[in-house]
């Protein structure tokens, strides 16, 4: 049953892939006035092309199934689906506009040039796409923040907390060298606190192993502190047992603290400095669903002092707007789980990301009276192996005294 469902998914698939392929095939046909089209080598290239970007997206899901002992198999279908992304989006997008073309046509008896228009936007898309793919992914961007509050004691005017988010370290698997780049550029800031908000790994512990010396070279004044996010559960692989499953998670809690981290589950500490201190609090991860609501507020803020200026550690951005915002003490929220969608448009203050649609707060900073939530941006990647316009993050949070 399993395999005759897969074989009919695959099947849709393959028809939807030859309609866009014949839509873009007529399109840039007819930008030549149908000139290559009688060139057999041109039709041996054009089409070798999706066959091939579908066998390779086809093996790759087999390799998958039958490798499943792997905790990084998984990569090969993310490799597979980048390559197709790169081939097939700008199809699409050259496909819907030559429909468009001959509609106008059709009613009209005019040619806008529109045809034309798709064509160019589907080379822009294929160039932004290979730069996600190769360059992007990797390109750290460190974004300052700063935040005023007359709550910040004087001593702390100027603390810098450096927020990193959604590294989902599997998919760096033997990228070693860009994991460096990345602890050699947050501890070039020299950070008195490094926080992590939540989906270290993607599935499973492991996926943290090979890079827990280049992590352990993190350095922070005042300590390091980190919360879980959904992945990190290893909600979205199947165990073999209930046990194994919580001993996985365990494990990654033990790699987190011999990194250096503590991590704040549900619970809260405080930074000292001279003799004044502000409050960090950490809730496991709560979304809306399908996503689990294991975040206590509650819980984790027994024993606070509300009076000092409180920063809250909680993974999805959607917590603060469905509970945060009730506790008027929480000063700062910050958070990351929407990756910014790893692809959008950001030039000067204007941000775009299809994100938007499901999250209102989804990069960047936010105010809602005197409370703010930053969403960092994610500075890993899962799925997708690349980021489309969105560059992966590095905040630098800098407290002020004062309005």
């Amino acid at each position: 049953m399993k395999i005759s469902f897969l074989i009919i998914v695959f099947l849709l698939v393959a028809l939807v892939f030859t309609v866009i392929d014949l839509l873009f095939y007529k399109a840039f046909n007819q930008l030549f006035n149908n000139v290559l089209s009688s060139k057999a080598i041109y039709k041996i290239l054009f089409w070798s092309v999706p066959i091939l970007s579908f066998s390779i997206l086809v093996i790759s899901v087999y390799v998958r199934s039958v490798d499943v002992g792997n905790i990084f198999a998984v990569n090969y279908i993310y490799t597979a689906l980048g390559i197709v992304a790169l081939l097939l989006i700008p199809k699409l997008i050259g496909s819907v506009f030559y429909i468009l073309d001959q509609l106008v046509f059709f009613i009209s008896k005019t040619n806008l040039f529109i045809n034309n228009i798709g064509l160019a936007l589907s080379f822009i898309m294929f160039f932004a796409i290979l730069h996600g793919l190769t360059i992007n992914k990797t390109n750290f961007q460190v974004r300052e923040q700063e935040i005023f509050s007359k709550k910040i004691p004087k001593e702390f005017d100027g603390f810098k907390v450096i927020q990193i988010s959604d590294m989902h370290i599997g998919s760096f698997h033997k990228s070693v060298s860009s994991i460096q780049k990345l602890v050699n550029q947050i501890n070039a800031e020299q950070p008195d606190v490094i926080v992590f908000t939540g989906d270290m790994v993607s599935n499973y512990s492991g996926e943290l192993d090979e890079f827990i010396d280049i992590f352990s070279q993190l350095k922070a004044k005042h300590g390091m502190f980190s919360i879980l996010g959904n992945h990190d559960y290893g909600d979205y692989v199947k165990f073999e047992s209930r046990n194994d499953k919580v001993e996985n998670l365990n494990n990654l809690k033990m790699k987190e603290a011999e990194i250096g981290f503590s991590m704040l589950n549900n619970s809260n500490t405080l930074i000292t400095v001279g003799n004044s201190s502000i409050n960090i609090v950490g809730v496991e991860n709560w979304g809306k669903p399908p996503f689990p609501q294991h975040g206590d507020i509650d819980l984790s803020i027994e024993g606070l002092d509300k009076s000092l200026f409180t920063i809250l550690l909680s993974h999805d951005p959607s917590h603060w707007r469905s509970k945060v915002l009730n506790y008027s003490f929480i000063d700062l929220t910050l958070s990351g789980h929407t990756h910014a969608m790893q692809f959008g448009f950001e030039f000067g203050d204007y941000q775009f990301s299809p994100i938007v649609l499901k999250y209102k707060e989804w990069a960047g900073l936010y105010k809602e009276r005197n409370q703010n939530l930053y969403v960092n941006r994610g500075t890993g990647y899962i799925g997708l192996p690349a980021r489309v316009g969105i560059r992966p993050e590095i905040t630098k949070i800098i407290l002020r005294s004062g309005k």
